[in-house]
Parts: structure tokens; C-alpha cells; sequence
């Protein structure tokens, strides 16, 4: 038996000797280790439900419900997981979605309330926005993501307070670089160096262009200036002064002469102490009623003048017109043609500096020369000679009956020869082989050469049909093939 008589409370007991304390210590561990269990099994089936991206098992809330709130954007993705890189394809439409959430608003004080509208420019501006927005957007988060047997979804939120912050310091950042370009514009116009002052204007367009629907207000030396409407108002100034003026009206050439090789124009900037040559400016020129993504790329020189080659011209008939056309890629959006939006606004205005230099294209007396056989004799019509002459003469070229009053000498060499008769459906084929050259009639220079090798014929009703349909087809390579390479030829 414990006596308790004999406990010391400057002795600790030593529990051990008591049944009745380790009793009691066994009981509270068991119970210690229960609620540690507990706690563990908590924390765990909390990571387990906060976890993102789940896989398979019961579909989120979010996945059948879209979530609403009103201190977000919300943005939710799908891609079918049999697509390749179907993670990354849900994520970018998740991305597409939210930006389709932040509403486009266009400030009443903005530049693309004071613009006419006639090419589209604000649905345009809008979808460039847009785009940009999706490009650039930052803050956004991933709240979760989902995949299932058949689709994987990802699920974006943007706080709205926090877009809004970071639109308006963009916003600022945006004004104080365009006010400094803007500045240095003005004073470049001012002292007439016209190039450099649309560069600034670009530049100046460049920094706030996905702001064009803001009020772009700000002080400057000349006080409170908007500077979307500043820069719109004085882009379009310095564009309307800018004149091209033909240097010849008109300029007459003929082909694969030695003579005329380029023609010329010179640029004016009208203001208010009168005209003036502009240098450095950059032009495109093409044929007026050709694709204009055939150009010479120009610039005008110290004297304002810019010259425009005739090479590789794609001339039609004997009056033709070369378009003079700045540049305006190389000052606005040169770095993304695709989104060329001043360019466009401008263009649309009508006030690209544009100046059209006439072109009379004087024929070119052809003498023709021409051997040509058929089956194997000497064919006295000439018929491969007549097509060349039938095509040529549409197209700036006029005969003459003596080699001395010609410009070039057109050789002709032409052979037809039989085929094989095809009994069972008698069809009967011919081929037409023949050679052309050009020779500058001055000097004997040969110019151009090329040939038409087995143009095969097939017709019913004997060789000389089949002859024909052969000279049909000859005559087609040469509108095609043989026509555009004179054209094309170095004047």
C-alpha cells in the first residue's frame, strides 16, 4: 500500500510507484495523439480543396456556373484535350474572354470623337485595342483550373481596382513621353526640317496610341493642349502643305532606247513665308492603275528632288501615270505595318502628299524578220511572225516596212512539225518550236532572247488543224510569258 503520509513537497514523486498517475499519463496521450490526428487530417483535406488544378473527379462550381463579381474580371477558357498543347489554348481563350469583360469606352474630349469616320477607323481602333490589351494586360491570376475526360478549363480573374491603377499610370507615363515628342515636333516644323519633325509626330502618336480613346490633356508651353487632337490637327497641317511637283509634263520615253531611263519630281512645303524644297523625305512610286506592293522606294535629295526609275515598270498602252506617294509607314507604326492606325486615319482623310507623274510612251518602230518552216517546208505566211506582230503592235510597238527607220529588229525562227495520229478518236497533233530575239537596230545590240519549245497541238480533221490550235496556244505564252519580259526590260 502507497503511503501518502510520506510524500516531501521538496521531493518530487516519483510517478512511476503510482498506478493510479500512470494510469492518468496514459489516457492523456492517447487523447494528445487523437487531436494531433485530427489537426492533420484538417490541414491536409485543406490543401487538398485549395489545390489548383484539379483532374477528373467532380467538376467545379465554376466550370458549370459562370462565377459573377463585381470587384473582378472574370475570364474562363476551354480546349478540347485531344488538341495539341490544349493547356496552352485554354489559357490564351481564357485570356480572350477577360479582356472581352473590360468595356472600351470612348472619352467625349478623345480624337476619335473630332475625326470623320469614313474608312472605319474607330471599329478598327477598337479591335487594335483590343489586341494590344490582350498582348500587354498584367495582373491577372490564376483562381483555378480543371481538367476533365474530354476538356481542360482554366479559370483568370483581374481585379478591377487594380486594372484601373495600373491603366492610369500607364496613362501618365504615356502623356509625358508624347508631350516631350510633341515639343520637339513643333520646333523641328518650325525651323522647316519637315522629316525630322514627322518622325517626332510619330513618335509622339506611338506613345499614347492605345490611350486615342482617353482625354489625352496636358500642359505644355502654349498651356492646356489635348494632345490626341494636337497631334491629329498638326499631323494633317504638315501633310497638306507637303506638294509633289512633276519636273516635265509629260515625260515622253520609248522603250529600249539609250535615252530616258528615270523621271523626276520635286517636293514643296507651302507655310507662310511661301514655298519650299524639302529634303529627306521618303516617297513611293508604282503605276498608278498597277498593285502599289510594286514600288520604287525613293527619298528626296538636297535639292528636293526625287527621281523614279523606269525599270521594271509594268507599262500598258502609250499613256500611263506614275503615283508619288509618301511614305507614311516609315513616321507611323513602321515596327507593326499590320496595326498601322495613323497611317490609315491619314490615308483615309486624303492627306497623304500624292503628286502623279504623266508618262507618253512613244512606239517603238519594229522591223520584222522571220524564217519559219511547217511539216518540213517553207511557210510563205509567216503565221508564227503575224502572232508576234498582232500581240506587239497592242502594246507599243509600231511596224515599219525598212529595217533603217526601225528602233529594234524583231528575229523570228519557226518550226511545225507532225505528230502522232491517234486512229481510235483521229485526233491529230503538231508541234510548234521557235526562237525570238531583240536587236537594238543602233549598234546590233542583241537585248532579249527566249523561245517556245514543243507547244503541242491536238485537233479532228487533219495536221494543218492541229497546226493551228498549236499557234493558238503559242500565241497565248506570248501575251503571258513572252509580253510582261519586254516590259520589264531596262529602258
Amino acid at each position: 500500500m502507497v503511503n501518502f503520509l510520506e510524500y516531501s513537497p521538496n521531493k518530487s514523486p516519483n510517478l512511476e510507484t503510482y498506478p493510479t498517475a500512470r494510469l492518468h499519463r496514459k489516457k492523456l496521450s492517447g487523447k494528445l495523439l487523437l487531436m494531433m490526428f485530427l489537426a492533420g487530417m484538417t490541414v491536409l483535406t485543406s490543401c487538398s480543396s485549395s489545390k489548383i488544378g484539379g483532374t477528373g473527379g467532380k467538376k467545379p462550381a465554376w466550370v458549370k456556373e459562370r462565377p459573377v463579381n463585381s470587384d473582378y474580371y472574370i475570364g474562363i477558357g476551354m480546349a478540347p484535350t485531344n488538341q495539341a498543347q490544349y493547356m496552352k489554348i485554354a489559357k490564351k481563350n481564357a485570356l480572350t474572354d477577360l479582356v472581352s469583360e473590360i468595356s472600351v469606352e470612348i472619352s467625349g474630349s478623345s480624337v476619335l470623337h473630332q475625326v470623320e469616320d469614313e474608312g472605319g477607323f474607330r471599329q478598327k481602333y477598337e479591335s487594335f485595342t483590343r489586341t494590344s490589351l490582350q498582348e500587354q494586360l498584367e495582373g491577372y491570376e490564376v483562381v483555378d483550373s480543371y481538367t476533365g475526360r474530354k476538356h481542360h478549363w482554366v479559370y483568370y480573374r483581374l481585379s478591377k481596382a487594380k486594372y484601373q491603377r495600373m491603366k492610369r499610370e500607364k496613362l501618365e507615363r504615356a502623356r509625358a513621353t508624347a508631350r516631350e515628342f510633341y515639343q520637339k515636333a513643333r520646333d523641328a516644323r518650325a525651323n522647316r526640317n519637315i522629316h525630322e519633325a514627322l518622325n517626332y509626330y510619330g513618335k509622339a502618336f506611338a506613345a499614347i496610341r492605345t490611350f486615342l480613346d482617353q482625354d489625352l490633356s496636358v500642359m505644355t508651353d502654349q498651356g492646356k493642349v489635348n494632345l490626341g487632337l494636337a497631334l491629329y490637327r498638326e499631323i494633317q497641317e504638315t501633310l497638306n502643305a507637303i506638294a509633289v511637283v512633276p519636273d516635265q509634263e509629260p515625260f515622253r520615253v520609248k522603250p529600249f532606247s539609250k535615252g530616258q531611263k528615270a523621271v523626276s519630281a520635286t517636293v514643296f512645303y507651302r507655310d507662310d513665308q511661301g514655298k519650299h524644297r524639302v529634303t529627306d523625305l521618303p516617297f513611293r512610286c508604282y503605276l498608278a492603275e498597277a498593285n502599289s506592293s510594286s514600288n520604287h522606294q525613293v527619298q528626296s535629295n538636297q535639292s528636293g528632288k526625287i527621281t523614279c526609275s523606269l525599270a521594271g515598270m509594268p507599262f500598258t498602252g502609250d499613256q500611263n501615270r506614275i503615283k508619288v506617294e509618301l511614305n507614311t509607314g516609315v513616321y507611323f507604326d513602321s515596327k507593326d505595318s499590320q496595326n498601322n492606325l495613323l497611317g490609315r486615319l491619314f490615308k483615309t482623310q486624303g492627306s497623304v502628299p500624292t503628286g502623279y507623274i504623266n508618262i507618253k510612251i512613244d512606239a517603238l518602230q519594229a522591223y520584222f524578220t522571220s524564217s519559219e518552216e511547217k511539216f518540213g517546208k517553207p511557210a510563205q505566211a509567216h503565221p508564227v511572225a503575224n502572232l508576234f506582230k498582232e500581240v506587239l503592235t497592242r502594246n507599243a510597238f509600231a511596224l515599219v516596212s525598212n529595217p533603217s527607220q526601225a528602233d529594234v529588229i524583231i528575229k523570228i525562227e519557226a518550226n511545225t512539225t507532225k505528230g502522232k495520229l491517234i486512229d481510235r478518236y483521229d485526233l491529230y497533233t503538231a508541234y510548234l518550236n521557235c526562237n525570238v530575239s531583240l536587236i537594238r537596230a543602233g549598234d546590233q545590240t542583241e537585248i532579249y532572247s527566249t523561245g517556245l519549245q514543243n507547244i503541242k497541238g491536238m485537233k479532228a480533221g487533219g495536221y494543218n488543224m492541229a497546226a493551228r490550235d498549236a499557234r493558238k496556244k503559242a500565241k497565248d505564252q506570248i501575251r503571258q510569258k513572252i509580253l510582261p519580259e519586254l516590259q520589264a526590260l531596262k529602258f
